[in-house]
């Protein structure tokens, strides 16, 4: 946890305390638990091939959240609501061509004297998971059975990890295919992702598969031995930072109904403000720059999360 995280985590605290000093002698305490399902992507920009199409897209994941709930009731009818949650987000993401043709992406293959620049067709399938500690504070007021709430949040990132695939057909600059050594009709090369965000080394394969054979891809002249199991960085230089932030915040707001006095079904939306990725972890897969050296990407990308679940007050 982070210096700046700590801070932010003490001021929530702090804040948290003086509006329980400020309640009225008649305020009640009450607290719970709830639990329920996450349905959570990641929104930003997508990058563009020449034709101005995207060639990313985010799709929904299932997760969960669970954790405490604590209520200060001014009135019978209104109050305010703090809950500490472990919550699961993240996205479906693919990198693929629309067209489904030659493609616009690139991969530069190592070898024993240098480095063989190639162009050509990416299809990236990755399943992010990030885990937060989610810690909401809001105001909420009743109607009937009915509760509606609004306010904000802060989610510390603990855990954070991709699983899928990518699948890579491209030409050197000198025209040939690339290929697996030592058979030339074997255009296509297969990669697993195993992706540590937070452990994973610059230039390395999966820790995971140290073990496991590499790939012999043939780039011109050259034989490049590269793992079957790609880490999170494989691509990056030394010196690069990781891809997700410790800290999100944003704005969150729902409704609940209560079968009962205590037990209650709900559904929300949690809407990130912050931007979770760090640019110099963000790194480009359509193209590198006019020198061929990698572009990371200055842009902005939000959690979005829908929530249903059930709770119990005591």
């Amino acid at each position: 946890m982070t210096a700046q995280t700590i801070h932010t985590l003490k001021q929530t605290i702090v804040v948290l305390l003086l509006l329980s000093g400020a309640f009225s002698a008649n305020a009640q305490l009450k607290y719970g638990f709830k639990t329920g399902l996450n349905f959570s992507r990641i929104n930003g920009p997508s990058e563009l091939n020449d034709a101005g199409e995207a060639l990313e897209k985010w799709d929904n994941v299932i997760g969960f959240h669970i954790g405490m709930t604590f209520a200060y009731k001014f009135t019978d009818n209104f109050g305010v609501r703090g809950e500490a949650l472990f919550s699961k987000h993240g996205g479906k993401y693919t990198f693929d061509d629309p067209k489904g043709g030659g493609g616009q992406s690139f991969r530069n293959f190592v070898h024993s004297t240098g480095t063989v620049y190639t162009t050509g067709k990416s299809r990236y399938l990755i399943n992010v998971n990030n885990s937060y500690i989610d810690i909401p504070v809001m105001a909420f007021g009743r109607l009937g059975h009915f509760e509606f709430s609004g306010g904000a949040y802060m989610g510390i990132l603990v855990q954070t990890s991709g699983e899928g695939s990518l699948r890579y057909t491209g030409t050197t600059a000198l025209g040939n295919d690339v290929y697996i050594y030592p058979d030339k009709s074997m255009t296509e090369l297969n990669f697993n992702l195993n992706y540590s965000y937070r452990k994973d080394d610059p230039g390395a394969g999966a820790a995971k598969t140290d073990g496991e054979a590499p790939i012999n891809v043939r780039v011109d002249g050259f034989v490049s031995p590269t793992p079957k199991t790609l880490g999170a960085y494989y691509d990056y230089p030394e010196g690069a930072r990781q891809l997700y932030k410790g800290l999100d915040f944003g704005l969150i707001g729902g409704v609940s109904y209560y079968i009962s006095s205590a037990l209650y079904l709900g559904a929300r939306l949690q809407y990130g403000l912050a931007d979770i990725t760090n640019q110099a972890g963000d790194l480009t897969k359509a193209r590198l720059d006019a020198n061929k050296q990698l572009i990371f990407r200055d842009d902005k990308d939000q959690n979005f999360v829908t929530q249903v679940f059930v709770g119990f007050g005591f």
